[in-house]
């Protein structure tokens, strides 16, 4: 009977460390992978930074030169930098949204990689627990 015993839990120690050993491997992969979507992400928006701030100094150059100093154009600026800021502020709340949802996206398969992960571990830990338990029970009824 002690021997049973022993021999279940060197089993259950080595399933334990095995099991240890492949949520460990499962989560190091899961952050690799976040850190990879998070700085593809990164240089996505930085991306679209520079291109607004590029864009942006553009249509300030062409103001710029539009600009006199009659009171009827200083409306017509006036009139021309309040569409392109509302252009602007469009693009960003645009950009703003893409963002919200590449990081959702990316949340999203965050989440069902650990799932897919501890349901295979807690499968794998199942199936080894049950050839211990049916080992266990095998010896028993032949000791009898």
């Amino acid at each position: 009977m002690k021997e049973v015993v022993a021999e279940t839990t060197e089993s259950l120690e080595k399933i334990s460390a095995e099991t240890k050993q492949k949520v460990t491997e499962a989560v190091t992969e899961t952050k690799a992978n976040l850190q990879a979507e998070a700085e593809q992400l990164n240089a996505q928006v930085q991306d679209q930074v520079q291109s607004f701030k590029q864009e942006l100094l553009m249509r300030l150059d062409i103001i710029k030169n539009q600009f006199s100093t009659s009171p009827k154009d200083l409306v017509g600026l006036a009139e021309l930098i309040k569409t392109e800021l509302t252009v602007l502020l469009k693009d960003l709340t645009e950009v703003g949204k893409e963002i919200r949802t590449d990081v959702s996206q990316i949340s999203s398969k965050h989440k069902e990689h650990l799932n897919e992960t501890f349901k295979r571990s807690k499968d794998s830990t199942l199936d080894a627990w049950k050839k211990v338990v049916n080992k266990v029970e095998d010896e028993s009824s032949s000791k009898s």
